[in-house]
């Protein structure tokens, strides 16, 4: 899946601005959230999307990884595959399975990526593995849900 729903410049600034890019991924999705209790799906979808664009461009930022950000980074790895999900969520609600498929994949395989960023801090690594597992567990069948360790919800 390789949606482009940011402007590329407005992203490439997200990037070098990752304080900006959490902001405004928040009222991203705040707005998503709003606009899905209105009924104004296809609208809450397209602000999801970039509210999931934006949380990746967060994740995928040169930032400094140090024990001093750490909470910093699990707010940003939550928000991801949150959003993730929710997006997933929405699109599986609109009948668009293999697009929703896709977001989790996009998930999954972006976590992967991440995970050697961090190798010096284990308790990311552990968060990582854990929101991974819950993104996969997403994308199974309700009734062939695996019993989690960790709480996904």
């Amino acid at each position: 899946m390789n949606s482009q729903r940011l402007c590329p410049v407005y992203r490439k600034w997200l990037q070098l601005h990752p304080a900006n890019a959490r902001a405004h991924r928040l009222s991203l999705q705040i707005q998503a959230q709003e606009a899905h209790k209105q009924g104004k799906s296809a609208f809450a979808r397209d602000m999801c999307y970039q509210a999931f664009e934006t949380a990746k461009v967060v994740l995928t930022a040169l930032q400094p990884v140090s024990k001093s950000n750490i909470s910093t980074a699990y707010n940003d790895i939550i928000s991801f595959g949150a959003l993730g999900m929710y997006l997933s969520s929405l699109l599986q609600r609109a009948y668009k399975k293999h697009e929703a498929h896709e977001v989790l994949q996009e998930c999954q395989q972006l976590l992967i990526a991440v995970m050697p960023l961090h190798a010096a801090n284990p308790s990311v690594c552990r968060l990582i593995s854990a929101v991974q597992h819950c993104v996969d567990s997403k994308g199974l069948p309700p009734n062939t849900l695996p019993m989690p360790n960790v709480a996904c919800h």
